[in-house]
Formats: structure tokens, sequence, C-alpha cells
């Protein structure tokens, strides 16, 4: 590409060429494996997507017990969405950490992440192998995290880690018109015929060319990225200013992979697929025979002789009382004997249908399915809960994917978020709130052994909490609160018993139900402490209409209270570590 254009920046040749080098024994390294992903899904698509035709012609049953499966695991995972609670490694940062518990859920809803968890969950269920990009958008300003298609992906399939390799490589198909404007000095390199892979196929767009964002480690630990096109670099961030530590400070490569089954030093893995399969194209050939034994044994077949003196037509049609023939047909027509399917046959097919549904963990109590005369339904959700230990640890797994897209995350706001922006939260009564958040609440200031002030970065520990959403446990929840509260447990006598025992639970708005308790405390001892006033000592009691006036002037009402109306009550939070700044509720 040098009579196009002469590059003249800081990347030397020799490393570029030995980004190219690497990128293509990247890209041949990964074929096994995205072959197998491409195997998997034209199986996988063959299972539901058959015309009528196909179907009601030579019976070649494909029944998607491996679809079942794979749905009920996927919707395992969307139950178990996880949540992060940011917790503070000093004193210092406990605001910061309370304002990121909020912000933070806001943050990911924004960029639409519970669709981006929902679509990888179900590709790493199938595939083995999901892969999530967190990044910086300099257009929108926000965070982005998205769902990377596997075959844009190029790493080192020899190293476990992905932050391990040399080089990481992200391919995208851009238009032509986007790349000129935004390019204009390369606007020759941009001539398309992206050629774009997917799990099932291959195709040529010809207004797209194909840019390649090489990302890489420097000695120091900088993480560095340089566009290229056709093998020529358009731009680089070594070469622009505001990047001497590299494009994120974080250091990390900003892809996570989510595996199910690992590989032995490779970072990616298999999936249910992979492990069900043969299983399901053994199933399929059994049902075939013993479903075309049925049909063969359902109708009464003849041997008839050629020219035998039998109206095969009249005979065939059940609708003729009479069939017409020449001379004797004793010797010329016989009956077709067929033997029916044995049982050993039947049961066969049950167990290779029990057989895949135990290698893939989804048996029937895990799907409400109970037998053996269980009922019971905390007897069922007891079977449920010992079943699901494959469940538990795919969403552990996944749950340790979270705690990097969350570390990236807080590490691209301590980065980039330098103005103070807004977040609509929730309170910790839930109600809805605005908090203002910068960078500036990630740092602390202190003084050193040489009276030198200086700022330091407030760390943190992320701890994931699973949102589990299924009808029986919010049951279950709503009737221990029933308990609890028909027990006596929260009474004024019990308060704080009642207390120190909700610390110690579990439960989803534990700590709203904590608030209430103490606001419904607070509030009967206050109407303890004006009754006296009112009664014993004189006091004029609340004109109605004065109040409506001095909240009309607004004057706080006699009772104290600010007159706001119900829910839009004003409550500051503050978030700094030195008790200044804040938001307000609304």
């Amino acid at each position: 590409m040098a009579d196009i254009y002469i590059y003249n920046g800081k990347i030397t040749p020799e490393f570029k060429s030995e980004a190219i080098s690497e990128y293509n024994r990247y890209k041949s390294d990964r074929e096994p494996i995205l072959s197998r992903i491409r195997d998997n899904e034209r199986y996988f698509q063959r299972l539901y997507n058959r015309s009528a035709g196909e179907i009601e012609g030579r019976f070649s049953p494909r029944t998607p017990l491996i679809f079942s499966c794979i749905e009920n695991a996927a919707s395992n995972a969307s139950e178990s969405y996880p949540s992060a609670n940011i917790l503070e490694r000093d004193p210092n940062g406990t605001k910061a950490a309370e304002a990121l518990s909020k912000i933070l859920p806001v943050q990911l809803e924004m960029c639409g992440f519970r669709s981006v968890y929902d679509k990888n969950a179900l590709g790493k269920i199938k595939y083995g192998t999901a892969a999530y990009g967190v990044f910086y958008n300099d257009i929108t300003g926000n965070i982005d995290v998205r769902s990377v298609d596997m075959f844009d992906i190029f790493v080192d399939t020899h190293l476990e880690d992905i932050q391990d390799s040399r080089f990481l490589f992200i391919s995208a198909a851009v238009d032509n018109d986007v790349l000129k404007e935004r390019y204009p000095d390369y606007e020759k390199l941009f001539t398309g015929d992206a050629v774009v892979e997917t799990s099932t196929d291959s195709y040529t767009l010809t207004n797209r060319s194909v840019v390649l964002d090489c990302y890489y480690k420097k000695p120091g630990g900088a993480v560095h990225m340089m566009k290229l096109c056709k093998d020529a670099i358009i731009a680089a961030t070594e070469d622009m200013e505001g990047y001497d530590n590299g494009l994120y400070d974080h250091g990390k490569y900003p892809i996570v992979f989510d595996v199910m089954f690992p590989i032995e030093n490779c970072p990616y893995g298999f999936g249910y697929l992979d492990i069900g399969k043969a299983t399901q194209i053994h199933i399929n050939k059994v049902e075939g025979a013993i479903t075309e034994n049925i049909l063969i044994n359902s109708k009464q077949r003849y041997f008839s002789k050629r020219n035998g003196g039998i109206n095969t037509k009249e005979f065939t049609d059940v609708s003729n009382a009479v069939v017409h023939v020449d001379g004797d047909i004793s010797s010329n027509i016989g009956v077709i004997q067929s033997s029916p399917m044995n049982q050993y046959s039947l049961s066969f097919l049950t167990t290779l249908v029990e057989y895949l549904k135990e290698i893939l963990g989804n048996r029937d109590f895990q799907q409400g399915g109970t037998a053996g005369g269980v009922t019971a339904a905390s007897a069922i959700q007891i079977l449920r809960e010992t079943g699901e230990k494959r469940s538990r640890k795919m969403a552990n797994d996944t749950y340790k994917a979270y705690k990097k897209i969350v570390y990236m995350s807080i590490e691209l706001i301590r980065q980039f978020y330098d103005d103070p922006r807004i977040f609509r939260i929730r309170d910790e009564d839930g109600r809805k709130a605005f908090i203002e958040f910068s960078n500036r609440e990630l740092k602390t200031a202190e003084w050193t052994k040489d009276g030198e002030l200086v700022s330091r970065p407030i760390e943190f520990d992320i701890e994931v909490v699973p949102q589990v959403e299924n009808p029986y446990t919010a049951e279950m929840q709503n009737q221990l609160i029933l308990s609890l509260w028909k027990g006596g447990f929260f009474s004024e006598q019990n308060f704080k018993q009642a207390m120190v025992a909700m610390k110690n639970m579990s439960f989803k708005m534990k700590q709203q139900l904590m608030n209430d308790f103490q606001n419904m405390l607070d509030n009967k001892t206050a109407e303890q402490a004006q009754m006296p006033q009112q009664n014993g000592n004189g006091a004029k009691p609340i004109d109605p209409q004065a109040a409506k006036s001095n909240a009309d002037a607004g004057l706080a009402p006699a009772n104290g209270k600010g007159a706001v109306a119900e829910g839009d009550e004003l409550v500051p939070i503050d978030i700094t570590a030195s008790g200044v700044g804040g938001g307000m509720n609304v």
C-alpha cells in the first residue's frame, strides 16, 4: 500500500509485520474451533428449520429434545441475572462504593446489558464460549457493553487467559462512506468487498471494508490499539495526544470470555451441542425406525403377481364393494406379514431420552414435572435445587466474567467521566432519586510523610448478587414476611432482635423492609410524643385550612414535615468521602 500513502507514525514496519503475522497464525489456529461451532449451529437450525414438504415426505424425525434442554438452561441463566455490590477497601471509599452500587445497574441498563446477557447466555450454552466487549464510546461519551461475535475475534488459542495473548484483534465490516468521512487521507483503501464469516456461512459485502482493531500490550503494561485496513495502518493511539498511558488505563484487553466447559490451555470452551448432539442423532434414528414400523403395521399390505387377473386399482380402493378378477386368484395374491416392534426397542428409546436429559442436566423436576408420587411444592423445589448444581456452577462462572465487566466499567468511569453526570436511581426506600457523580469521587486526597498533599485512587472489591427471578422465589419471600409478621417478629418489643436477625438474612428488598420497619416505629414514637402536648398542655390542634395556606405560601406545615407531595420528599444523598456534594431525590 506504499503507493497509496506513507505512514509516518511511531509504529515501526517490523512491529506491524509482526502483528499481521500473528493475526494470520491466530486465524489459522482457531479454524478447528470455528468449524465445530459452524457444524453445531447448522445442526441446531435443522432441528426447527424445515419446510412442510420435508416433514410430510420420507419420515426423518428430528425431535428437538436438545433444543428444549438448551432453552431450559438459558431460562435458568436469565433468572439468575447478576447485580453488583461495590465494597470499599478502606473507609475513605464508603460513599463512593455506595454510589457506584446504585449507578452501575443504571449504566448497564443504558447500554442494554440485559439483552446482551441473555444473548451471550444462550451462545455460551450452545457453543461453549461467549464474548463481551467493554468499550468507551467517544461519540456518545458512554460505556458500551456489547456482545462480540466469536467469528470477529482473533486471539492466541494456546493460552487460557486472553489477557496473556501478545495481540488481540477484532474485525468489523464498516461502511465505506463512514470510513472515508472519518479517515479521508486513506479513502483509496476503502474499496469494499468485505468478506464476513458467520456461524452458518460466509458472504461478501460490496459496500463495506474490513477494519481490524489490533490491541497490544507494551512492556510497561499499557494497552494500545491500531486500526488496520488491508495491512495498512489508518490510525494508532500511540500517535494521538492523551494516550501516553495507553487506550485504557486499566491495562486490559476490552474483551471478556465467558466459558461453559473449558478446554485445557485454550481460552475457548465447548457447550451442550458438543456433548448432546451424538445422543440426539441416535434418538432421531431410533424414533424414525419405530415410527416407520408403526406405519408399516398400521396398514395391511399384499403381494400380487403381474398379470394375475386382479384389478389392483379396485382392490386398493376401499370404497369399492366389488373387485373384478379373472380366473383363480388363490395363488396370485398373498398377505405381506410384518413383525411389530418389540418392547426392547421402545424401552431403548426411553432410555436414550433419559440419558440425554441426564448428560445435559435437564431432569423432569427441574421443569416442574415429577414422578414417584412427589406432589408437594416444597419437595419439588428441594429436588430442583438439588439437581441444579450444574446450573449454579454455570451461573458462578458467568458471575466471574460479570465481575471483570464491572471492574472495567468502574475503571472507564474513573478514566473518562471527568464532568459530573446525573443518574436516575432508586433510594433505600425504593423511591425515584437522582444522583450526581464524576470520577472526582473515585479519588481521595491524603498527606504524604513529606507533607505533600497527593491524590490516590480509591480501590474497590466487587460482590456479585444474583437476582433470582421466578414466581416460586417471589412467593417464598412473600410467605416469609407474612409468617414473620404474624409471629410478632415486627413488634416494638422485638425491634432490636428483629434488626439483628434481618441483617443476617438474605432475601430481595431486605433493606427496604428494614427501613420501613424503622420508619413505622419512628412515626409511632412521634405520634405518642405529640399526644400529651395536644391533650394535656392545651396545645391548639392543627387547622387543616391553615396548613393548606402555609403549604401554598411555601411554609412548613404545623406538623414539621416538608410541604411536598407524597413520594416526592427531598432527601439529600451524600456520596463524597469528604461529605461535600451529593444528589437529590424527587
